[in-house]
């Protein structure tokens, strides 16, 4: 019994729980960590888009005023690919701004 009541309870609050979800984009940035993270996931979306593969992230983050401020390298095929992020601190994930030198 107490099996069953798990198993309904599973189904009726998983549902309840992804739509509580906040969506990538709708995201508020507050730390240097949150923010090197999206940074990575939006310039992987970017290469992948582009059916390339990048690997080997290393990046810095920094805070200038109220901006934080993402330089980051990805390795493609053994050449570098230099990636900058810069957002507001306190803004919204949507309103990052992203520039990629590719070799």
């Amino acid at each position: 019994m107490k099996f069953l009541v798990m198993v309904i309870a599973m189904f009726v609050l998983l549902p309840l729980q992804q739509a509580a979800a906040k969506n990538q984009n709708e995201v508020v940035i507050e730390s240097a960590s949150q923010f090197q993270a999206l940074c990575k996931k939006i310039s992987l979306r970017y290469f992948r888009k582009q059916k390339r593969w990048p690997y080997n992230w290393s990046a810095s983050t920094y805070r200038d005023l109220n901006d934080y401020i993402t330089n980051g390298v990805w390795k493609i095929e053994r050449q570098k690919a230099e990636v900058s992020c810069r957002i507001r601190k306190g803004r919204k994930a949507k309103y990052t701004k992203l520039k990629i030198l590719d070799d």
